[in-house]
């Protein structure tokens, strides 16, 4: 059985749709009004378990990225500009990144790790503990409005 990534209900049947360009597993009822890419039934989804626990244990950036990257950069001695040319990202970006309204790109975090010498990954779930839906179950994106509402 699998999870809608929005509500985060198990399903047995998986909707597979394209939202602003991301490939979302949704319910029947996420996925009212939406033009499936494909529909996996319960039966074929036993077939991808293998791909499905790779794609968990891969690492996921940490819930303070944002203050690691500060912290560290402090530390060196080097102002935003100094470090953004070192490693030939806009300013902008890195300050964006640093204050996590942004999450650094694959590449940019690559880099990051290099030059600050730091770990921004780690495995399982993204942000660690950071669960808010007091269970087992990963953050869908109904966690994350909530999350993003309780800031304000």
């Amino acid at each position: 059985m699998n999870d809608c990534d929005i509500c985060g209900r198990p399903t047995g049947t998986v909707y597979v749709v394209g939202i602003e360009g991301a490939m979302m597993n949704l319910c029947a009822s996420c996925a009212r009004g939406k033009k499936p890419v494909r529909i996996i039934e319960e039966r074929q989804e036993r077939a991808g378990q293998y791909q499905k626990q790779a794609r968990e244990e891969e690492p996921e950036i940490v819930a303070d990225y944002g203050r690691r990257i500060r912290s560290a950069r402090e530390n060196m001695g080097l102002s935003a500009k100094v470090l953004a040319e070192k490693i030939s990202e806009k300013e902008s970006t890195l300050t964006r990144v640093e204050r996590g309204e942004m999450l650094p790109p694959e590449t940019l975090r690559k880099k990051l790790e290099k030059e600050l010498g730091i770990r921004l990954t780690e495995q399982g779930v993204a942000g660690g503990g950071g669960q808010r839906n007091g269970g087992d179950r990963p953050v869908t994106l109904g966690d994350a409005a909530v999350m993003k509402k309780d800031r304000k």
